[in-house]
């Protein structure tokens, strides 16, 4: 009688390879390249290439524009690593639904939450082209992004063992979720400035209604550095500095004086250097993430038991 002979690809056709350890490095993967999407964005701004395409999806008709320069490049490169991120979080929602019997009841619908940031993302930069870079959209491009950055740094976090510390972290959650708000809003309060080119419309005219717009994020300065110190502080007296849930805290500290050097440094310039511009957009955004990785490890803690 004839052997069967089964076909490799059948043990992939199986779902018991989907193990929380692979979406958490799919989770890992696709915040990395969030973090270089958002990147590039900034330098899109920054080079005013944002309606370089004058249509979209695509660019001039087609998906590789004949007409090339170092503005279209931006932009087009923008939507190519967009798109990229759009397909990877849709493969990681469909493996997370896939692989649902062995996987965290929670887990394929955090992932289906992604998915829906990435298609309002979507919605949202299709929006700033046809709406021709409106400063409420582009700021919300932006907000939409760093969210969703945010819940793939959480899915992640969640899908490691919990964390130990020696004592109940009693109130450190709480002032991590509200510190990280408080970075989150001065983050919005940044993309106003840049989607008004806020900063250029006040050094040019001092009574230009834009300075408030630029005043408001430059105070938002002072409730930043105070939520990182007291964030410090909560750290300090509730959990050992050698613990993972410290770890966020302690990379807080060190980015907000980094990003405070960055702002002085790019206000000097006036905006005149491009990647110093877009190093103050990812160091707050890293400030940000610390800030959401120092919350949720603080929220799962677990006591030791003496």
């Amino acid at each position: 009688m004839a052997r069967m002979v089964i076909p490799r690809t059948a043990g992939f056709l199986r779902s018991n390879w989907i193990t929380p350890t692979v979406l958490r490095d799919g989770c890992w993967i696709i915040s990395g390249s969030t973090v270089f999407l958002m990147a590039v964005g900034g330098m899109t701004r920054v080079m005013d290439a944002g309606l370089a395409c004058p249509d979209w999806p695509l660019c001039y008709g087609s998906v590789l524009p004949e007409q090339m320069d170092q503005i279209i490049f931006w932009e087009w490169f923008h939507r190519v690593i967009a798109t990229a991120v759009g397909f990877m979080t849709l493969m990681l929602t469909g493996l997370a639904w896939w692989g649902r019997t062995q996987l965290p009841r929670w887990l394929p619908w955090a992932t289906t939450g992604a998915l829906l940031l990435v298609l309002i993302q979507g919605a949202l930069g299709a929006l700033t082209v046809t709406e021709f870079l409106r400063f409420d959209i582009v700021t919300a491009h932006l907000g939409t992004a760093t969210v969703f950055l945010a819940t793939l740094v959480s899915i992640a976090l969640c899908l490691y063992p919990r964390p130990t510390v020696h004592q109940a972290v009693g109130y450190l959650p709480w002032i991590a979720l509200g510190t990280s708000l408080i970075s989150y809003g001065q983050i919005l309060l940044g993309g106003l400035v840049a989607s008004q080119w806020a900063l250029h419309q006040c050094l040019g005219d001092d009574g230009n209604t834009l300075c408030q717009v630029m005043h408001n994020h430059l105070w938002g300065v002072a409730p930043t550095i105070l939520g990182v110190g007291l964030l410090i502080f909560a750290t300090w007296s509730r959990v050992n500095f050698g613990s993972s849930v410290a770890y966020g805290a302690l990379a807080a500290l060190a980015l907000v004086g980094v990003q405070v050097g960055l702002g002085i440094a790019t206000y000097l310039m006036q905006l005149e250097v491009p990647l110093l511009t877009v190093a103050h957009l990812m160091v707050g955004v890293g400030l940000l993430m610390s800030q959401v990785i120092t919350t949720v490890l603080a929220f799962r803690a677990q006591v030791l038991a003496p």
